[in-house]
């Protein structure tokens, strides 16, 4: 049947049905995907069957795979996609990465010279209760920025670190995940890009910010930068602006790390495991 397309929110989010994402795609029909990814920032695919292969081969439709620095996690033999949840291997180590208390919203490409990539979760299983995923739209949220802040960051860049953001992760999730090694560390520079950003491809202007990877905003302190990040998240993450995925075992959800933010929420894990694959590829917005 031909695809069709459902509003998810106002501001940010469809859900697309018709789609079959075991098996390649007509061109039309890749090309339609690709423009809603655009246009809704998050794309939501429900009752879909995937292997790890088959979700590490659409990952890589988007472009060049971005392996996680949580190897632990990896699924084995394919190394595109990570599990995420609270799933234990026989000897009671954890078999994925799991964040227990899932409230901080970020942006999965902060830390990386390259903005443009696409996050993709595959829901293997979900609890009874919780874990939910939010979403919102930094391109909304600039529109609709009050003057005083526009004013603010006009001409700013921000600093962003993936060390700083992983040891807070670790610091709240005492054996969650190993931490990295001094050569892994060394990997993750600061990454410094504008604060005000347009779109490469949908030509809207938007502001980035990823708060837990925040080092510093110039022209301002250390302090007045983590203060000016908190207004920010704020503003665009009002209840209002937020559109909340209540996941069902076979969705899959990706989504626009340069247009949107979003943000784990905490589970009863009483009422059932967890267990998402995620893949990453970072998109080439040039053609």
């Amino acid at each position: 049947m031909p695809i069709s397309f459902e509003s998810l929110h106002p501001d940010v989010g469809v859900q697309i049905s018709g789609c079959d994402l075991s098996r390649a795609l007509p061109e039309q029909d890749f090309k339609a995907l690709v423009e809603a990814y655009y246009r809704y920032s998050v794309v939501v695919i429900r009752g879909q069957s995937l292997t790890p292969i088959q979700q590490a081969v659409f990952v890589r439709s988007f472009g060049t795979p971005k392996i996680s620095q949580r190897k632990e996690f990896h699924v084995a033999g394919v190394p595109e996609i990570g599990r995420v949840g609270n799933v234990k291997n026989p000897d009671g180590t954890p078999a994925a990465f799991l964040d227990r208390y899932g409230d901080l919203w970020h942006s999965d490409t902060a830390s990386d010279d390259h903005l443009d990539g696409v996050t993709m979760l595959y829901c293997v299983e979900t609890p009874k209760v919780g874990g939910d995923t939010c979403f919102v739209s930094l391109s909304k949220a600039y529109e609709t920025l009050p003057a005083d802040l526009k004013a603010r960051i006009a001409g700013r860049q921000v600093t962003h670190n993936f060390n700083k953001h992983n040891d807070y992760l670790l610091a709240r999730n005492q054996g969650a995940a190993k931490p990295l090694s001094p050569a892994d560390r060394a990997k993750w520079e600061d990454r410094v890009h504008d604060l005000v950003q347009t779109h490469p491809v949908t030509g809207r202007q938007l502001y980035f910010i990823s708060p837990t990877l925040v080092k510093t905003i110039s022209g301002y302190t250390e302090v007045e930068s983590q203060e000016l990040a908190r207004l920010l998240v704020e503003h665009a993450t009002r209840p209002e602006s937020v559109y909340r995925h209540k996941w069902q075992v076979g969705d899959l959800v990706f989504w626009d790390n340069r247009a949107s933010l979003h943000s784990a929420s905490p589970a009863n894990y009483v009422g059932g495991n967890r267990l998402m694959h995620r893949g990453y590829a970072y998109v080439d917005t040039t053609h």
